[in-house]
């Protein structure tokens, strides 16, 4: 996620100018001739298959769901995001404000009719707002390769700022489809919905889902809409659409009215949509696009090709400035009549989190300075591509950030803490963006980008279509040196400023090796 509001509040007037009112982007240069294949995933350990009725009217969403999994426990859990929206959810406080706004309306999920290979059990749900869902599997687990849980459902969607909500010509939904936790070596992962951060972690899976449709509505999702099977009836001129994403960690979907419109490119096999509604400033629209499309080539030929057919970017409401999911990103919809170039900015963040993040999964509930860090070095890697002198106007900020992490050592805060430790955005956006970020920038000032782009391709074949860890990845860093990386990521992550010699006489060292 890109936070845009609180970023534009601490932006101070020299940076401001020379980001927002210098010339426009100039074309993608210097983007390197990497671009290296990735091997075929493994197959996919969750199945989702669902039948999914929307009601545009009344915001409702009605379905069944069929979840195939092989079973790690004689029980199974899964995550009920929208229940963290019910009328009895304690949403006060500042940081909930931020998120939701002040003007919203409650919602949740509620589930019926749970089977497990068939036979009916009742539904268990945990959590102080009915966030989870316990689901107990049969006494010979351990005999089966695979397990089968049905359920049906109703989806009340909320109206706030968030990342599932609605407005009068669109519905987005994200983390609204009851999802399998992980069960990792701390046991299962039941982490509830936090105020602050991207509080989700989960595998990659396999969906099919058949999504019908009122009349005069269209959609954009994590699957390949261009393949999709898509059926009318008459006379109501319903539309179904049959979609699937393979190798995915989440399923999102836009349903739009007839104002959205839709601009295509292709960036090698890959089909990149920009949904724009009319009324929209073209010229904003067209460089929208033209990022979108050229982010994602860059990143391809820096890390890996993407591996996926289609990729979405989606005009929505919301406060986060842009939310990633799988082959689809969400952006603010204020971004798409902006004359300056945050929105640019944005939608760079967005698309690089298909690879950190999507491609290469991780942990963002415990350690989101290892995808949003990753994210916004690539983002800032890009933006050099296109203008170099505009891109060090949003250096300039994350560098701020950075030295500002530094007070929060007192405090007992680093950027290796779990989401529910930040006691606000401000120090969430220091560390995890600003800190984490400027560490890969300075990396690759000291040694080049083909240097530090070779470990992070090594990184990205080594987890793709998996999770990566923090540990892992600074135990690589130590082995493609030479010598140990621990005192550096110490300094810059764990705010041991103590390390600061060391950290730089690691870097150095390894610099002229």
């Amino acid at each position: 996620m890109w936070r845009k509001r609180w970023v534009l509040s601490v932006i101070v007037g020299v940076v401001l100018a020379g980001f927002l009112w210098g010339k426009p982007w100039s074309g993608l240069a210097g983007a390197g001739e990497k671009n290296p294949k990735l091997p075929d995933p493994p197959p996919a350990p969750v199945t989702y298959r669902a039948d999914i009725w929307m009601d545009m009217k009344e915001k409702v969403v009605t379905g069944t769901l069929s979840v195939r999994f092989a079973p790690q426990d004689d029980q199974a859990f899964f995550h009920l995001y929208p229940n963290a929206f019910q009328p009895n959810a304690d949403l006060s406080g500042q940081n909930w404000e931020q998120v939701l706004g002040k003007q919203r309306e409650p919602g949740g999920i509620s589930v019926t009719d749970v089977r497990v290979d068939g036979q009916v059990v009742g539904v268990d749900y945990e959590g102080k707002t009915n966030t989870l869902l316990r689901v107990p599997l049969a006494a010979t687990w351990q005999s089966l390769k695979q397990t089968e849980v049905e359920m049906s459902f109703r989806l009340q969607v909320p109206y706030n700022n968030g990342r599932l909500s609605f407005n009068d010509h669109a519905m987005w939904l994200g983390n609204w489809l009851p999802i399998l936790s992980i069960k990792d070596g701390d046991g299962w992962r039941l982490d509830p919905y936090s105020s602050i951060g991207d509080p989700f972690y989960s595998d990659m899976a396999n969906y099919h889902l058949r999504v019908h449709l009122p009349a005069g509505y269209q959609l954009a999702t994590s699957g390949i809409e261009s393949i999709a099977v898509v059926t009318e009836t008459r006379p109501e001129r319903r539309s179904t659409y049959e979609l699937d994403a393979w190798n995915v960690r989440d399923f999102a979907m836009v349903i739009m009215d007839d104002t959205y419109r839709q601009t295509s490119s292709k960036v090698g096999d890959t089909t990149v949509n920009t949904w724009w509604q009319l009324g929209d400033d073209p010229a904003v629209v067209d460089r929208l696009h033209q990022v979108a499309t050229q982010s994602l080539a860059y990143y391809s030929k820096q890390f890996s090709l993407y591996p996926y057919k289609e990729y979405d970017v989606v005009k929505t409401g919301g406060f986060f400035g842009g939310m990633e999911y799988p082959c689809i990103v969400f952006i603010q919809d204020d971004l798409f009549n902006r004359s300056d170039p945050i929105g640019e900015a944005v939608v760079a963040h967005e698309t690089a989190h298909q690879w950190f993040y999507g491609l290469i999964g991780s942990d963002e509930v415990r350690e989101a300075w290892l995808d949003e860090g990753l994210t916004d070095y690539a983002t800032m890697a890009f933006l050099e591509q296109l203008d170099e002198t505009r891109a060090q106007s949003y250096i300039h900020l994350r560098r701020s950030q950075s030295r500002a992490a530094e007070a929060y050592a007192s405090r007992g805060l680093n950027a290796w803490n779990s989401v529910d430790q930040y006691p606000d955005w401000k120090s969430y956006n220091d560390l995890v963006y600003g800190r984490a970020g400027i560490m890969w920038l300075t990396l690759k000032e000291a040694w080049g980008a083909e240097r530090l782009h070779q470990i992070l391709r090594n990184y990205v074949v080594e987890n793709q279509y998996r999770q990566a860890s923090g540990k892992r990845l600074v135990q690589m860093f130590s082995e493609a040196s030479g010598a140990d990386a621990t005192s550096f990521f110490d300094y810059w992550l764990g705010l041991k400023l103590d390390k600061a010699a060391q950290a730089e006489e690691w870097m150095k060292r390894v610099k002229h090796e």
